[in-house]
């Protein structure tokens, strides 16, 4: 191996795993400065601040957008003043590795041993189709423009975009592979919480292992790896739900109401992820209104409820006010009956029923299978890896807990109110993430009640573990090392991606000044320098160019409008008929062709192939 290729390799992945600490220690030390004096223990004193951390650099990059200052420049000046102000807690830290022992040194070398192949999965090029359509889409319109414009011509102009923000900050600091580790992070901290959680209460609600076996048992889904190891959002919504959620059952206990403030935060956070999170949002202040043991919560509530609106009215205006700015809806495009339609009108949802029997009968079926189908029936609910197969051999125990155990009931009661919901989802098995850890809570307080041993629950959390380790392990064996240079990254892109090498043409000849009309290709807008346009929504959208295929003319007309360039059509689709007659070669010349996908000029525009 000559000396650059391993300087390359070294730099790659040293400058990624950099990277992943760089954004781990800013935002621990954020959330320490967030947290104040709030007592933590355990586990807590390292995930509860790191969550918070994320959050708020996730709020803080959607400000600096908002302020046409999402800028590199910008962000280096807003990451050094956070290291400079939280010169405390970095000596709280180094205080602590300090007195770190060899056995927790030890259990630390092994965690990380047993990350490795996370670690890895997310250093592959970014493939996964919403990642390439609209997410890092999204990210990369805001880190060139330095704000948060409104995006006619991507899926979601305007959208909960905090994630997105977040995206992009990490963009213009350290590239697109490391977007994807936010969410890795995401999903760490997420078990972390759970270790805590699980492990948390008093008297007969203390768990002996029940933290360790609720975190095992969300990491061992394999959809949990996927999502977190790509540049989806689920993950970082699932952090935030568990959080606030986390945090709202603390309040519960204790009547502490920084507790309640976090609880606020969090769930705002989640919402402004994903417009899924609003039902988490709501189920925190369910949580905050409802009954408790502790009399002195119960004496102020008014107060309490005062105060956890006026926190999360601060952490959800910027997002949903710049929606509401925009498009005059605060979820849009949903609803366009109640706040106007629009060219981005959702056709993707699940068409609704004649009757209301039939849709009854369609839910009822699509809830009864779903279990099986999110385990093995996969292509029923997106294609997603699987959850883990403990979960639906757990389902008798999640129904004896229901009636028996009080400390699973809230948690499996918010899933399945959850989970009844999703009939009127597009089938998607993604959306269920934010449940997982609800689940393995509720799975972890079953087995927690059996007489183990240490090496017993150790061994169990191994076990539950497992699926997950081994789809990781897995998607590495069958990917191989990921691609360092960028000519491996575009053989990697290739090779996965049919219609990349017409993409990657077309950035050659055309550059970032040109516009390209793309049928059914809409999961390559992310990798087009230029405009990539064609998508079932939008002004662009295919129903609205199909009709004009058959009249060269129109069609012509049509892209002109547009401002296209180029007309890229892939082969594979036998729908997709093009006219051979001397009207389509008046107005569109071949340029590009593989057996993937062809290309036209529109006017000229490029050689003739």
């Amino acid at each position: 191996m000559s000396l650059l290729p391993l300087s390359a390799i070294l730099a790659f992945y040293g400058g990624h795993l950099l990277a992943l600490a760089l954004l781990a220690l800013t935002a621990w030390v954020l959330g320490r400065l967030l947290v104040g004096s709030l007592l933590l223990v355990g586990a807590e004193r390292v995930v509860l601040p790191a969550t918070l951390g994320l959050a708020g650099l996730a709020h803080l990059a959607f400000l600096l957008g908002l302020a046409h200052a999402l800028t590199r420049p910008a962000l280096l000046l807003v990451l050094v003043a956070i290291h400079l102000l939280g010169w405390r807690a970095w000596r709280e830290m180094l205080a602590g590795v300090a007195g770190i022992g060899r056995r927790r040194l030890a259990l630390g070398a092994l965690a990380l041993l047993v990350g490795l192949p996370l670690f890895l999965l997310a250093l592959y090029p970014p493939t996964a189709f919403d990642a390439t359509l609209y997410h890092l889409p999204d990210a990369r319109a805001f880190a060139r423009a330095g704000a948060l414009p409104f995006l006619g011509q991507l899926r979601f102009p305007v959208f909960p975009q905090l994630d997105e923000a977040l995206f992009a900050a990490v963009l213009l600091l350290a590239g697109d592979v490391a977007v994807q580790l936010v969410q890795l992070l995401a999903i760490l901290l997420t078990a972390g919480l759970l270790l805590a959680w699980g492990g948390a209460g008093e008297g007969e609600d203390r768990s002996r292992y029940g933290g360790l076996l609720a975190a095992a048992a969300y990491l061992g889904s394999p959809i949990v790896i996927h999502l977190g190891t790509t540049a989806y959002v689920e993950a970082g919504l699932t952090l935030f739900t568990t959080a606030a959620l986390a945090a709202a059952w603390r309040y519960r206990q204790s009547g502490d109401c920084r507790r309640l403030a976090l609880s606020a935060f969090f769930a705002a956070s989640a919402a402004g992820v994903k417009y899924l999170g609003l039902f988490f949002f709501a189920v925190a202040v369910l949580l905050v209104m409802l009954p408790s043991r502790q009399e002195p919560a119960r004496k102020r509530r008014p107060a309490d409820l005062l105060l956890f609106a006026a926190v999360a009215l601060m952490a959800l205006l910027p997002v949903y006010g710049r929606i509401l700015y925009f498009t005059g809806n605060p979820i849009f495009p949903y609803l366009p009956r109640l706040f106007g339609h629009s060219p981005w009108d959702p056709v993707t949802l699940r068409p609704l029923p004649e009757s209301l029997a039939a849709a009854l009968r369609q839910g009822l079926t699509t809830l009864v299978t779903l279990p099986w189908n999110v385990v093995f029936a996969r292509g029923r609910t997106g294609s997603q890896p699987p959850f883990s197969p403990f979960l639906l051999l757990a389902l008798p125990l999640f129904a004896v807990a229901l009636w028996r155990d009080r400390r699973a009931r809230p948690w499996l009661l918010v899933a399945l109110a959850y989970t009844a919901c999703f009939p009127l989802l597009p089938p998607d098995a993604r959306y269920l993430l934010p449940i997982l850890p609800l689940l393995s809570l509720a799975l972890a307080a079953a087995l927690d009640r059996l007489p183990l041993s240490p090496r017993g629950g150790i061994a169990l959390a191994v076990l539950l573990l497992l699926p997950g380790g081994l789809y990781a392990i897995y998607r590495v064996a069958l990917q191989g090392a990921p691609p360092v240079t960028s000519a491996a990254r575009d053989h990697y892109l290739a090779a996965r991606l049919p219609l990349y090498p017409a993409v990657a043409w077309l950035n050659r000849e055309g550059g970032s000044d040109s516009t390209v009309y793309a049928f059914f290709a809409e999961d390559m807008t992310y990798f087009a320098q230029g405009t990539l346009l064609g998508d079932w929504h939008g002004p662009a959208r295919f129903a609205e160019l199909l009709p004009d295929l058959g009249d060269p003319e129109a069609l012509w007309r049509h892209l002109r409008s547009l401002g296209v360039d180029f007309l890229l059509v892939p082969r594979d689709r036998g729908d997709l008929r093009l006219p051979e007659s001397p009207a389509w070669s008046r107005r569109f010349r071949p340029v590009y062709a593989d057996p993937h996908a062809r290309v036209f000029a529109l006017d000229g525009g490029g050689p003739t192939l």
